[in-house]
């Protein structure tokens, strides 16, 4: 067994299920291999903003996030291996690593845009995750 616990960072986008396609990859020669599938949601909102706006807000993310993770479970259906989805109300780059460190993840697969330059610094969750990261990341393009 290469990997025991795998995390996909998942938001239904064509390279989230290009991520989670290897991790069916993977899984599909080990069995054993948990897969966890994560959907980071967090609303920034400014504070002067009603709290009924912001909770009805995060509601409808909330909702949003459980059925793309549903699209996931759906794909990983044919698996025999043993599958978690987590929706966490973070920014998706602590969301990430804390994931890890508190699930004892070994590979994290993430999609990867192919940002360049000044953008890959500012804009690039990715860049940030395998420049944080103690486990390996693969980068799916």
């Amino acid at each position: 067994m290469l990997f025991s616990k795998i995390l996909v960072a998942y938001n239904d986008t064509d390279l989230s299920n290009k991520a989670l396609e290897t991790a069916i990859e993977i899984a599909k020669g080990s069995p054993e291999t948990e897969i966890d599938i994560l959907y980071a949601v967090q609303l920034p909102i400014p504070t002067y903003t009603s709290g009924i706006i912001i909770q009805e807000t995060q509601d409808k993310l909330n909702e949003y996030a459980e059925e793309t993770l549903e699209k996931a479970m759906s794909k990983l259906s044919g698996l025999p291996n043993t599958i978690h989805k987590h929706v966490v109300d973070k920014q998706p780059i602590p969301a990430i690593l804390d994931h890890i460190e508190n699930q004892k993840n070994d590979l994290i697969i993430m999609g990867n845009r192919g940002l360049s330059g000044i953008k890959e610094f500012f804009d690039s969750v990715s860049h940030v995750i395998v420049q944080k990261s103690p486990i390996p990341v693969l980068l799916v393009k």
